[in-house]
């Protein structure tokens, strides 16, 4: 389980609404949002993997392993496009997060 501290959680909302907004929201198998590890996992993922290509990655082995649950339409798992579609839509996210550091303001 990933420690929720208070900028975490924010960071889980924000990617939430990102995705959601850019057409790809995050969802389980069930059809119901994806629990707060799953986005958090996304997130990191993201943030972990500076070209998109290993993030998505990351997040379909993820995925297809168990370690979390995504799916695009109900029980269809994501694809390939669809992972594409979490991480374009977390990445400013994340590009502003390290902006943020590397002006010193965390």
């Amino acid at each position: 389980m990933l420690e929720f501290t208070h900028e975490n959680q924010h960071r889980v909302a924000l990617a939430r609404e990102l995705t959601y907004s850019s057409g790809y929201p995050l969802r389980d198998r069930w059809g119901y949002a994806a629990s707060n590890d799953t986005v958090l996992f996304c997130v990191l993922a993201v943030f972990a993997n500076p070209i998109d290509k290993s993030a998505v990655d990351a997040i379909g082995v993820a995925n297809i392993m168990g370690e979390i649950q995504l799916a695009c339409d109900y029980d269809t798992p994501t694809g390939e496009e669809y992972e594409l579609g979490i991480v374009q839509a977390i990445r400013p996210l994340v590009e502003d997060r390290r902006d943020a550091a590397a002006r010193g303001l965390f």
